[in-house]
């Protein structure tokens, strides 16, 4: 046969997750401060994702942002988080429809400090891509870090900076306020 030639596809390896994750230390706020943008996350600053428990055990996700300005016109999303194993590594996220519990997950994290301060999650593609943290303000180097510990942790995709504007004028307000 002419022009069948079969090209072997290679098989990726899906990322690592963390060993264990702490549920109740996980929960909070965090921002983020990169991300591969998916389309519902085009234009979006002051991201932050807010994780908190449900009577049932599943983990309520807040998702919201304004878009392009500071106090831009305001996203926010809700939905739940099922962890699908004991590690609690890896969970579902779904936003619409009742929540799943089922492997392999969309919501891998591959990445964590030692004292919570900081997530990188990504899917089992490598496709998607987050970096979290607990401040809203990174610092250039910090962030650089973050970013190339995500590509060594599996997130494939371009990672582009969030911005925090919200935040990053706060800390300016509360230094002048400070000077004066």
């Amino acid at each position: 046969m002419t022009g069948a030639a079969s090209r072997p596809t290679a098989v990726r390896t899906p990322p690592a997750t963390v060993p264990s994750v702490d549920v109740d230390q996980y929960l909070g706020t965090w921002y983020e401060v990169g991300s591969v943008k998916q389309f519902f996350s085009v234009g979006l600053v002051n991201t932050t994702a807010e994780y908190s428990l449900n009577a049932d055990g599943t983990i309520k996700v807040v998702n919201s942002g304004n878009y392009f300005f500071d106090k831009g016109p305001k996203s926010t999303i809700n939905g739940t988080a099922s962890p699908v194993d004991d590690t609690n590594a890896k969970l579902n996220v779904t936003f619409f429809g009742p929540p799943s519990n089922k492997a392999p997950g969309n919501y891998w994290i591959v990445d964590l400090g030692d004292d919570y301060e900081y997530a990188i999650v990504t899917d089992p593609t490598g496709r998607s891509g987050f970096i979290l943290s607990r401040d809203p303000v990174v610092t250039p180097d910090e962030y650089q870090a973050l970013k190339a510990q995500a590509k060594a942790s599996g997130v494939r995709g371009i990672i582009t900076k969030t911005r925090q504007p919200g935040a990053r004028q706060a800390t300016e307000m509360t230094t002048a306020t400070a000077l004066f």
